[in-house]
């Protein structure tokens, strides 16, 4: 029986795309709470503003912050929703899709090119918090929102930093973002996944 590529990596990307979808699921609850927990890091480190503030001033922070926080989350979920990120995930130019003749749209130009015959390698996913994929810079783009609200209030600024913001509010590194390692372990199944589309356009190049 004659193997059928096409058929083959449209069932391991289906397996990545799965994998994306349940990591954004997963990925809401505890981004909301990462932002809130860097708010307050942010209110211990500039006690000295903070505690000056009078209680309706507080209470209007807070539900700015808020509101705030619930757009961050909702741009990164829809930044991460469509499937390109996840078949091109890291930020290297040469990732971004492809259109090689007789190949499928959604297919990564490194794919393609060694399904074409090329012998380049694939890319290798390094740890979610690995500033080289797109992922985790989207994720750290959901404290942006803040920043008018705390310029506004009054808090200072520290260096920006890529993708996240000026105030420090955004997760470092992944423990930072999640210590109960479910967005980990997620990331792990994903990559494994994606790990197997690279290897199987190796295998037909």
């Amino acid at each position: 029986m004659t193997r059928d590529p096409f058929a083959e990596l449209e069932a391991v990307r289906e397996a990545v795309l799965a994998e994306a979808e349940r990591f954004v699921e997963e990925l809401e609850p505890i981004l909301g709470a990462s932002l809130r927990s860097g708010f307050e890091r942010l209110t211990i480190a500039q006690a000295d503003h903070a505690s000056r503030m009078e209680d309706p001033t507080r209470a209007a922070l807070e539900a700015a912050v808020g509101r705030a926080t619930e757009i961050g989350v909702a741009a990164v979920l829809e930044r991460l929703r469509p499937p390109q990120i996840w078949l091109a995930p890291l930020t290297a130019p040469d990732l971004h899709v492809g259109e090689g003749p007789g190949w499928p749209e959604w297919l990564p130009a490194w794919a393609a090119r060694m399904l074409g015959g090329g012998r380049s390698e694939g890319p290798s996913l390094g740890d979610l918090d690995d500033p080289s994929n797109r992922i985790w810079v989207a994720i750290s783009s959901a404290a942006k929102p803040l920043d008018p609200v705390l310029e506004e209030f009054g808090f200072r600024p520290e260096r920006r930093r890529l993708g996240g913001g000026s105030f420090g509010i955004a997760a470092r590194s992944l423990p930072q973002l999640d210590p109960s390692g479910t967005l980990g372990q997620r990331w792990r199944r994903y990559r494994a996944a994606f790990e197997r589309l690279a290897a199987l356009a190796a295998a037909d190049g």
